[in-house]
């Protein structure tokens, strides 16, 4: 089973994944702020979501 820590840094490393291809797309922009970056990480989470199933 692994450990809620190891969990943690798995959904990090997921996260800075979906944001560096984000940024390699060119949807975020150096002028977005924090807010508009969490809200494009929870888009694309959901369609991460979506598409595998969850």
């Amino acid at each position: 089973m692994m450990k809620a820590n190891q969990r943690g840094l798995l959904e990090t490393e997921q996260l800075k994944h979906i944001l560096l291809e984000a940024c390699q797309r060119g949807e975020m922009a150096v002028h977005m702020t924090a807010k508009d970056m969490v809200q494009e990480l929870i888009r694309q989470l959901k369609q991460v979501f979506k598409d595998s199933g969850s």
